[in-house]
């Protein structure tokens, strides 16, 4: 938005040629929204913490952790104007405790728990990584991370299928490596299901993506190892809500259709 234009900011400069009178100009009176989308540049060199904030409504006097888009140092992030009806935006936002009592696993603890575990299934809770490969998924996965995407393949199911109920299955393989070694590649599998109304030009998108994790710990270290260890299961689950508002046209879209 060019606030030069407004009206607001004519009668400020009209006074600082006037007085020389300093242009502050509130932004209600620059008739900028207070609230913004947080919208990254969808890239590898955008940090995890910024992707967490992709899609997410902020206000300017209430930022998140990270602070307003432009600055935190380095930050090429972008805040769209919010405004109600027009304005697209879309996130997911964790609705399960990631917190863990337990203590964190190292990869010798993998090995340990294969040669004396007897094959006993774990979960990510009770090793102590539900926190952190749920949010190597969701922001660190790739380029975007995979809440990013995930809201692209519901969102593009929403328009193909219009108002009403909306369900979206997902499943594919990841990898978990920069958690742990010992973890290498894991499936995360789950299903969205949700509402999609009208709303004016835009799809309203609500609902809930629960996620479930499986890996098998064989032989994680690539190593010669002695027999005799048993392979066994890894599984958790966690869950996360999911709000949009989005252009019904595709072709009008700015938000979902630059990264196709």
């Amino acid at each position: 938005m060019n606030i030069v234009n407004t009206d607001a900011y004519r009668t400020a400069f009209a006074a600082y040629l006037r007085s020389g009178m300093p242009i502050r100009l509130t932004l209600k009176q620059a008739a900028i929204p207070g609230h913004y989308v947080w919208r990254t540049q969808r890239d590898a060199r955008a940090r995890a913490t910024h992707r967490a904030n992709d899609g997410h409504i902020f206000s300017w006097a209430n930022p998140p952790a990270t602070g307003n888009p432009g600055e935190d140092y380095g930050c090429r992030c972008e805040a769209v104007p919010y405004v109600p009806g027009e304005t697209e935006f879309a996130f997911h936002e964790f609705t399960t405790s990631l917190a863990s009592s337990y203590d964190r696993w190292a990869d010798i603890d993998f090995i340990g728990h294969y040669y004396f575990g007897d094959g006993r299934a774990v979960d990510l809770l009770e090793i102590g990584h539900l926190r952190e490969i749920a949010e190597q998924y969701a922001y660190m996965d790739d380029v975007e991370g995979a809440f990013r995407r995930l809201s692209d393949q519901i969102v593009d199911k929403a328009r193909k299928n219009g108002a009403g109920f909306l369900g979206y299955p997902f499943n594919d393989t990841y990898d978990f490596r920069p958690v742990q070694f010992s973890h290498g590649d894991g499936t995360v599998s789950g299903q969205f299901i949700g509402v999609v109304e009208r709303y004016g030009v835009m799809l309203r998108i609500s609902g809930e993506s629960n996620f479930y994790f499986h890996d098998i710990f064989a032989d994680p270290i690539d190593m010669d190892i002695e027999p005799g260890g048993v392979p066994y299961h890894i599984t958790g689950s966690w869950s996360a809500s999911f709000e949009a508002e989005v252009l019904e046209n595709r072709t009008r879209s700015d938000f979902f259709a630059r990264a196709r």
